[in-house]
């Protein structure tokens, strides 16, 4: 995959930042996991879309 325009970009950001949120609350055991997991699942769910129709071609 290559990342040559702007929603790819955004997309990929928007999934690492998602599983850095994700994934860094509850290693380091702050007490509000459950906003920062539903933001997160927001952030991966964007992401994920964002990658999956920046392409030409119709999206799966």
């Amino acid at each position: 995959m290559v990342a040559n325009d702007t929603q790819s970009k955004v997309g990929i950001v928007l999934l690492v930042l998602g599983g850095i949120l994700l994934f860094g609350v509850v290693a380091f055991g702050l007490p509000f996991v459950y906003e920062a997991s539903a933001v997160s699942v927001l952030g991966l769910a964007v992401g994920a879309v964002l990658i999956g129709t920046a392409e030409d071609g119709r999206p799966v």
